[in-house]
């Protein structure tokens, strides 16, 4: 290779942007990113030990171990993350600071315990009630416990001490953010690209294994292909999930500036904005996600293997042609717009072929059913054009990403003053709930007598108390686990460094940088992340600081004090989070379940609207939704789309954290992890059909844009009963039905919470006990939804045979199929008449997904409120 492809791998390797699968592993890869992140840990403490200990601040600062304690606190995987949370802190610590001076030169804190109580208690308050992010309240009430457990044990203190505690915590945040600028930088911005790729190279992957499956011989090979494809479908939903929480990152990053820069050589093949991206990303999993499961669905007949037999040889075409084009929007070598264009080319004559071949197999079997008198299943056609609406879906969906669109609808959020000052009662609780907690903590440092003849370095529990803050029961409990094992695990370094190194600093902090390294390395895991920065931590705060009135003890006796102090104080913590004002991470969990169906309401409300918009009916009813134009209609379905799974993303996560809580006290069978991570899937799938209803109307009206008398044919051809009839009777029976179902099922979330969260959200519900009508009510749902469901596939395979039976009079009247046949001359007649069978197709799946939800609940409904299941 020549120096300007060693030049361009070693930018790519430094400034973490654009990586292709062809890289080599040791460029991109996790390991790659860990080892990079460590080495920004180890610079960023060296340069703060350096700083704290070799330069002349060490003889002005009281706590210089902060300093290199902040930075490992501060530091973070992206330099977005790091950056919004350091500047967060500021905004916080800065008018803290001059509060506490004006405090302290008015002669107010000097051994005063009441009055030091009262002021820490209220500003522990304010800092709790207006810190929304956790990290940032941590933080925050760490730089005041550091000041007032100072000031009350300390005969003497400088007059500036809050600004020399202000001081240390500005250098520690200003190493952090330097290091993560400069220091093999990893901006949110290409983090969020680089995912995009990944899951980009693995969805056409995932499309491959799927369009094998569906072309295979038999039902065990189609089983084989489809678990390889479930296997990268999991690991590229891990991927999204982080990609999503990383656009919280970019806030206080120039994406669109970074992407200019680095992306100049490509913006002439695609030049989208990260949220764009992230939108392909998304939509692609949904289609192939359809495919997968739709080939799982598929029985593999007679129908399925003559269109298999015709489809198979376009298919493998279009699934390399799609290949080809997906290589090029990955940026792993350079590429010329031609290449691309033609690539381009390519694909869509691909599906054209494709779409050719169905046509012709569609005609062969209704000529076939002519000669045989055999009658189509509804499922088989439905469920065969679904397959091809959705390989048409994709290949749009492909085109439209270089092609760049500067009119795209904005959402961007304003700063209201109003809604800062707004009094939130939710948070206040929260606030109120902290200062009690800290409240008891702090007996053990602001009582004098208590503090130095009782408990020696009280300090540590009130610290540990306010370092395990958590919004949940389930969140805190898992905050505790984390600190507890990292504090056990950093004592121990700290007490191995005691016993090399002794009081030499130089050794010390020699001997703390591979345990840093280490820590660094498995900070990048999420579930290590707050274990390995107390573990980090610990050994810093044992070996190179001294807290009041432990200058007198030896490190290993002071590690072996800091497990003691933080035990109890986890301890106290342990059970102050159960009993006051307890929010449990299974009442947020039932409420976000509650919005997630509302959203669904929604969605189901809007396919009524949607359809109305497209076929220009009218309907007196008042809605809801108002849509003015199809924009309108477009940036509402994707705006819902991100809204649902960020809600996802979170029931995920208050899974996790209600499965650790002690819900075994008010739920009769305890929380059931199964069957609610059973719910999350259950309501995937129901959004995914409604996305794809959505889909297939727009699609219709696109279509009909170009011919507007297709339409129009189709819908004379449906009020003559030819095509698929009531249309809309079908899908405003089912809307009204779903709406019913999501009410009933809604209320549940609501009745069955606790008397805290009730507190939390400041509102008492009248109806505090479940009925036994409440099951009734549930079982009838299920029952109009099974009747439904057998409606449906009746209607649609008695509409199919009315279909064939009008085709065959045309025939046997000496007509040609390609005369009376509407989709064999016409294309747009063609992707209107697949358009309304995939949506015919995704009404009835959203039945059978809203049966199958609600039996899931009415199950969940059972263990939790009734003594019918009783373990042993």
């Amino acid at each position: 290779m020549c120096l300007s492809t060693y030049c361009k791998i070693i930018c790519h390797i430094y400034f973490n942007y654009h990586f292709g699968e062809s890289t080599s592993r040791w460029v991109n890869s996790k390991f790659t990113r860990h080892i990079q992140f460590s080495l920004r840990m180890v610079i960023a403490f060296s340069l703060a030990a350096f700083i704290a200990y070799g330069t002349g601040l060490k003889d002005h600062l009281t706590f210089k171990f902060m300093i290199p304690g902040m930075t490992i606190l501060t530091i973070n995987e992206t330099f977005g993350l790091t950056l919004s949370t350091n500047i967060e802190l500021i905004l916080i610590i800065i008018p803290l600071s001059i509060y506490l001076f004006i405090l302290q030169n008015n002669r107010l804190l000097y051994h005063h315990y009441m009055l030091n109580e009262f002021f820490y208690l209220l500003s522990s308050l304010i800092i709790s009630y207006k810190c929304r992010k956790i990290p940032t309240r941590k933080l925050s009430l760490l730089f005041n416990t550091l000041y007032f457990v100072t000031i009350v044990n300390k005969n003497q203190i400088p007059k500036f001490f809050s600004f020399e505690l202000l001081e240390e915590f500005i250098i520690g945040i200003f190493l952090s953010i330097s290091v993560s600028l400069f220091i093999f930088p990893l901006f949110a911005t290409f983090d969020i690209e680089n995912r995009v790729n990944y899951c980009l190279y693995h969805l056409q992957q995932m499309y491959h294994l799927v369009i094998q499956a569906f072309i295979s011989e038999d039902h065990i090979t189609a089983n084989v292909l489809l678990s390889r494809a479930h296997i990268i479908e999991k690991m590229i939903r891990k991927t999204m999930i982080t990609t999503q929480s990383r656009f919280s990152d970019t806030n206080y990053e120039p994406s669109r500036l970074l992407q200019i820069i680095f992306n100049r050589k490509r913006r002439f093949i695609i030049d989208l904005t990260i949220q764009e991206q992230e939108d392909l990303t998304t939509s692609l999993m949904l289609s192939i996600c359809s495919l997968k499961l739709l080939v799982k669905q598929c029985s593999f007949n007679k129908y399925h293997y003559d269109c298999v037999n015709q489809l198979k040889t376009s298919l493998v075409n279009l699934s390399s042609s799609q290949s080809l084009f997906i290589s090029c929007l990955i940026p792993h070598s350079s590429i010329t717009r031609y290449e691309l264009l033609n690539n381009l080319t390519n694909l869509q004559l691909s599906f054209d072929t494709v779409r050719s071949s169905y046509i012709e197999t569609r005609l062969h079997l209704i000529k076939d059913t002519f000669q045989s008198s055999k009658i189509i299943q509804s499922d088989d056609h439905l469920l065969h054009s679904f397959f091809l609406f959705q390989l048409n879906s994709i290949v749009r969906l492909l085109t439209k990403s270089i092609l760049i669109n500067k009119n795209t609808k904005i959402n961007k959020q304003k700063f209201s003053f109003k809604n800062y000052f707004k009094f939130d009662w939710s948070r206040f609780v929260i606030a109120l709930k902290t200062i009690i907690v800290i409240g008891v903590g702090s007996i053990f440092v602001m009582i004098p007598n208590l503090a130095k003849k009782k408990i020696e370095n009280g300090e540590w529990i009130l610290i540990a108390r306010c370092m395990t803050q958590g919004d949940t029961v389930g969140g805190a409990f898992t905050t505790i686990k984390m600190r507890l094992i990292g504090t056990l695990f950093g004592a121990m370094w700290g007490y191995v460094t005691c016993l090399s190194a002794g009081n030499d600093l130089f050794r010390t902090i020699i001997m703390l940088c591979p345990w840093i390294f280490c820590c660094g390395y498995m900070k990048s895991y999420p579930q290590w992340g707050y274990t390995v920065t107390i573990a980090a931590l610990t050994p810093i705060i044992v070996n190179l600081g001294r807290l009041p009135f432990a200058d007198s003890l030896p490190a290993g006796n002071y590690a072996l004090l800091r497990i003691q102090q933080n035990v109890i104080g986890i301890s106290i913590a342990l059970v102050l989070a159960i009993i006051i004002f307890p929010l449990f991470a299974i009442n947020l969990l039932k409420e976000n379940i509650h919005t997630a169906l509302e959203l669904c309401r929604n969605n189901v409300e809007s396919i009524v609207l949607i359809y109305n918009k497209v076929f220009h009916h009218e309907d007196n009813q008042e809605n809801l939704i108002d849509f003015s134009t199809l924009d309108d209609i477009k940036y509402y379905i994707d705006n819902q789309r991100r809204t649902f799974h960020k809600l996802i993303n979170i029931q995920r996560t208050l899974v996790g954290y209600a499965s650790i809580e002690p819900t075994c006290w008010w739920l009769n069978n305890g929380f059931s992890t199964s069957r609610y991570k059973t719910l999350v899937q259950h309501q995937i799938d129901i959004y995914r059909m409604l996305y794809h209803i959505n889909s297939s109307l727009l699609r219709i009206n696109e279509c009909s844009n170009m011919d507007k008398q297709q339409v129009e044919n189709l819908r004379i051809c449906a009020s003559d009963g030819l095509f698929l009839p009531n249309l809309y009777d079908e899908i405003r029976n089912l809307s009204k039905q779903l709406n019913d179902c999501f009410q009933v099922w809604s209320s549940y979330f609501y009745l069955t919470q606790t008397k805290s969260y009730q507190i939390h959200r400041g509102s008492i519900y009248h109806r505090k006990h479940l009925i036994k009508t409440d099951l009734n009510i549930y079982e009838q749902c299920l029952t109009e939804l099974h009747r439904t469901v057998v409606y449906l596939q009746i209607e649609h395979q008695k509409s199919t045979n009315r279909l064939i039976k009008y085709y065959f009079q045309r025939f046997f009247s000496g007509e040609i199929p390609e005369n009376f046949v509407p989709f064999v001359k016409n294309d747009q007649a063609d992707s209107i008449f697949i358009a309304m069978s995939a949506m015919y197709y995704s009404i009835t799946q959203l039945a059978k997904a809203a049966l199958t939800l609600g039996t899931t609940m009415h199950d969940v409904f059972e263990l939790e409120t009734t003594d019918l299941y009783r373990p042993f």
